[in-house]
């Protein structure tokens, strides 16, 4: 494919165009990228890593494989299937099926996962079922990333630095740790297709081969879309870079962008059909999202705690509950004031829509810190340096070798895509908005939930990055020396548009703050103000040495599936209080016969130091009871504290606030003096050394975010 050549003042020369030895290249890589997985994923499971990727729910997929049909079957009533699913054995004998099993419920899982319960099938008709078979599909799958990055490179690099930039990827401890996932690791070839998609229609001239290019990507994100239904996302940077960026006019060739958008949508939703409506009837979406609000990803995003939160458990059960109390107060009394089925993903939607509208700038300090810890993914060391599994010591002495280089460039992801984005602008500024739009949407939809099973992928981008800066720095420097500088107008330009872009996103955050401060000072000041009706504590001396202060506010489960109360827990430093606690246990206790262990809600408070005479700080939280069925519940118990705070400690019932949103909040005497909004710690935009140096000199810009 010819690329294109300089058509401005000042641009670096293109890379070497794509030749035979390119092909050989990736065929070569595919290859080895097979072997790498094929050895690691053993490798894996013998030093003790295991496989999650929902295997109970493949029992469609085995079905299919046996050769009876997409179908479920309750597999209680077949002792070989159930052990097989819940991976107790490692293969199923289709001859262990009965003639008529019992049918069952597709489910969700296989339902939006179709096509990767049915390529998994594929698989296992060849080598018979097992799950070590599944190894061959996450192989190909890992030497189509490779290879796919590595076509995806040249574009904006030589072999030799593509090469590199690919093989850096492959051996990462984070790409390589999430790889045995197989329904996590799935959309990882459709993102690196979407790469070479972009990379193809943005050089492409030829009417003919822009059809083709829309058709076949429509084609792969459809089958994509039916193993992950990330893949959809993958549409965005297709069209914006197939309208909007390369050397072309906007207006040039239009109508052959438009026929490639068009076949790209139309052939996606033949592919897709038999997913499309699944999602509508389900509460999925809204409450992975909702799930992503929760404290645990505070410091994945380096988001500083505000005075309250949107939860304090990453647990569905307990963001089903909170949800289900939302709807419940705001339809007391009406027909549908229990929701189930398509009203409950309605009231998720609705609470998502509700904490959005009132609490804009948490949720755009929280797409900023995606977007920075996106950058910074390579330099990642929680997956430590060596892959799990990996003990041969050449290979441990070159992932620490290769840990150590990036833990030299850690904190310069930001930088080194801001420089990008100023010589890609100095050429075109249109390519340069273009470019800083998609970074942005790449690395900020990561924030429905920031964990390293749904972002590993995104490496490849930070990696392509330091690639592309790279060649154009040695492409530019080449230039240089032959005497083509580059205007200095066209690089003020380049640095005007970035400095301003950067600045433009950082006055909507604050302004968003301006907009959330009243709001959430209204919404406090409610929970201040409301009345309380104080509780009777009972204390049990618990077995670890705390006390816990029981409250009878829910007696027994009265047949509603959950029973709320808002509750307040004043902690003073009273005369008759011996030793103030800095932390509270918001206890739950589970009773019948077998209660879902996910529906313990206990949570920890840390409390700020409370001072004598210096006011109560007021703990306010949402309680719940919850029946399960079957004579099992679980339900709010009390509050756990040290047995010389027991007596700083009361507990109350908040009344006359149903109509209001229930957070968490810990309130402080001074909680109005403090800044109602959540923040970003702000090292990580800054390389690591740099950043020490603001840190030491200038401890104030440090304190901001």
């Amino acid at each position: 494919m010819p690329t294109a050549r300089p058509d401005t003042a000042w641009q670096p020369a293109p890379a070497r165009e794509f030749g035979r030895p390119d092909a050989y290249i990736a065929i070569a890589l595919f290859v080895f990228s097979w072997l790498i997985a094929s050895l690691y994923l053993p490798a894996f499971r013998a030093g003790g890593g295991t496989p999650q990727f929902y295997q109970s729910d493949f029992g469609p997929a085995v079905m299919s494989a046996c050769g009876r049909g997409f179908v479920n079957v309750d597999a209680r009533t077949i002792p070989p299937l159930a052990a097989f699913l819940d991976t107790r054995v490692n293969t199923f004998a289709c001859s262990d099926l009965p003639a008529r099993p019992a049918p069952a419920q597709l489910g969700l899982l296989p339902s939006v996962c179709r096509y990767l319960m049915l390529a998994t099938a594929g698989v296992w008709r060849v080598t018979g079922v097992s799950w070590t078979s599944v190894d061959i599909l996450l192989s190909a799958m890992f030497a189509t990333a490779i290879a796919g990055g590595f076509l995806a490179l040249r574009f904006a690099a030589g072999r030799t630095l593509a090469i590199i930039g690919s093989l850096l990827w492959a051996v990462s401890p984070m790409h390589l740790a999430n790889l045995p996932h197989l329904r996590d690791y799935s959309k990882t070839p459709f993102f690196i297709l979407t790469a070479l998609a972009v990379a193809l229609v943005v050089s492409e001239r030829r009417t003919l081969w822009l059809f083709v290019c829309g058709a076949l990507f429509g084609a792969v994100q459809g089958i994509g879309f039916g193993m992950r239904t990330d893949a959809i996302l993958n549409f965005v940077p297709f069209l914006v870079a197939l309208f909007a960026a390369g050397p072309r006019a906007l207006a040039d060739q239009l109508a052959a962008k438009i026929a490639s958008a068009v076949a790209a949508l139309a052939v996606f939703a033949l592919v897709a059909y038999p997913i499309f409506g699944i999602y509508g009837s389900s509460d999925g979406l809204s409450k992975i999202a909702l799930l992503g609000l929760t404290t645990p990803f505070d410091q994945p995003l380096s988001v500083r705690a505000a005075p309250y939160n949107f939860g304090g458990l990453y647990n569905d059960s307990y963001v089903a509950s909170v949800v289900y109390g939302d709807w419940t107060r705001a339809h007391a009394g009406a027909r549908d004031a229990e929701p189930s089925g398509a009203a409950f993903a309605k009231a998720s939607r609705d609470y998502a829509f509700r904490l959005a509208s009132a609490f804009p700038g948490d949720m755009l300090t929280r797409v900023t810190g995606s977007v920075v810890q996106t950058l910074n993914l390579p330099f990642s060391i929680a997956y430590g340096s060596a892959p799990t599994g990996v003990t041969n010591r050449l290979l441990v002495w070159l992932a620490d070798l290769r840990l150590r280089l990036m833990l030299a460039l850690i904190g310069t992801g930001p930088a080194v895509a801001g420089l990008l984005i100023v010589l890609i602008a100095c050429s075109r500024l249109r390519d340069g908005l273009v470019s800083f739009a998609l970074l942005i949407f790449l690395t900020a939809y990561p924030v429905i939930q920031f964990h390293g099973r749904h972002t590993f992928h995104l490496e490849f981008l930070v990696i392509a990055a330091f690639v592309w800066l790279a060649s154009l720095a040695f492409r530019a420097g080449r230039q240089v020396v032959s005497g083509h500088w580059p205007p200095a107008l066209a690089i003020a330009r380049g640095t005007g548009l970035v400095i301003g872009l950067i600045a433009v996103s950082v006055l909507i955050v604050v302004a968003a703050r301006l907009v959330q401060v009243p709001q959430a000072r209204d919404l406090f000041d409610r929970y201040e103000h409301a009345s309380t009706d104080a509780l009777t504590l009972t204390a049990v001396h618990q077995a670890n040495g705390q006390t816990l202060l029981s409250a009878a506010i829910f007696e027994a489960v009265d047949g509603r599936r959950v029973q709320q109360a808002l509750l307040v827990a004043d902690v003073s430093a009273a005369l008759s209080c011996a030793h103030a606690p800095d932390e509270l246990t918001l206890r739950y206790l589970q009773g019948g016969n077998r209660p879902p262990v996910d529906y313990d809600f206990s949570t920890r408070v840390a409390l700020p130091a409370t001072r004598s005479g210096g006011g109560a700080t007021r703990v306010f939280f949402p309680a719940y009871a919850i029946d399960l069925g079957q004579g099992n519940s679980a339900r709010f118990a009390g509050v756990e504290v040290t047995e010389a705070g027991a007596s700083c400690v009361h507990l109350s019932r908040a009344r006359g606030v149903d109509n209001a949103i229930w957070l968490d909040a810990t309130l402080a005497p001074d909680w109005r003096q403090q800044p109602l909004y959540q923040r970003l710690y702000l090292g990580p935009v800054f390389p690591e050394r740099v950043w020490l140096k603001i840190a030491h000199w200038w401890p104030a810009v440090a304190a901001l975010g």
